[in-house]
């Protein structure tokens, strides 16, 4: 296979390292104190990688490497063959968000939306995709009212949707129904269904009445 044509990860010899900036979409604990980080990165595109004895190291992660947080990573090809997280630098952790259980929700559903949709060691350069969650999430955080965060939400699920060839809702007005479509399109695209999806109902009620 060509090197120049291969996935940006797949390039990382053994024991090489690099820094790039990272949201973390997923996470989940493996073995006594690791931790698989599902990342989405600028340059990278989604990745997977171990953070060794991420639960009991806070000079290496801080954060403990947490869904929503957005930061610095260092990653590092292991001899195995796999990537493995050195480090992790976080810049910002949505607080406001983490303390909102409707923003949180919201949150869960972007994350959950674009962790599912994007491939990981894409060759694609992923500069906008990061760039508008990153919007996004900041967008959820910082909103006054419960519409506009969902209406943060709507945008960036219809960009995410329309550069994965999904659909195209770009002309439709940010509503309950046009939501529930691209919700609709994003389980039949990937024929899994969004977890997060279940508590959305209460806040779109909720919203309907106000």
């Amino acid at each position: 296979m060509d090197f120049q044509h291969l996935p940006p990860t797949e390039k990382l010899r053994i024991g090489q390292d690099l820094a790039v900036p990272a949201l973390v979409l997923r996470v989940r604990p493996y073995r006594d104190s690791d931790i698989i980080a599902h990342m989405l990165t600028p340059s990278l595109g989604k990745i997977s990688a171990i953070a060794r004895h991420a639960r009991g190291s806070r000079k290496r992660f801080p954060s403990s490497l947490d869904l929503f947080d957005r930061g610095t990573v260092r990653i590092v090809r292991e001899r195995n063959g796999a990537l493995g997280i050195k480090e992790f630098t976080p810049s910002h952790s949505l607080q406001k968000l983490r303390g909102d259980l409707d923003k949180l929700i919201l949150a869960s559903l972007l994350c959950e939306a674009f962790d599912l949709i994007l491939q990981e060691d894409s060759a694609e350069d992923s500069t906008q995709t990061f760039e508008v969650l990153d919007l996004a999430l900041n967008a959820v955080d910082e909103a006054t009212e419960l519409k506009g965060a969902l209406r943060a939400v709507y945008l960036a699920l219809v960009s995410l949707t329309q550069q994965g060839g999904i659909t195209n809702l770009g002309s439709s007005a940010p509503g309950t129904r046009a939501l529930a479509q691209l919700l609709d399109a994003i389980e039949a695209f990937c024929e899994k269904r969004l977890m997060t999806r279940s508590s959305l109902a209460p806040i779109l009620k909720r919203i309907a009445a106000g």
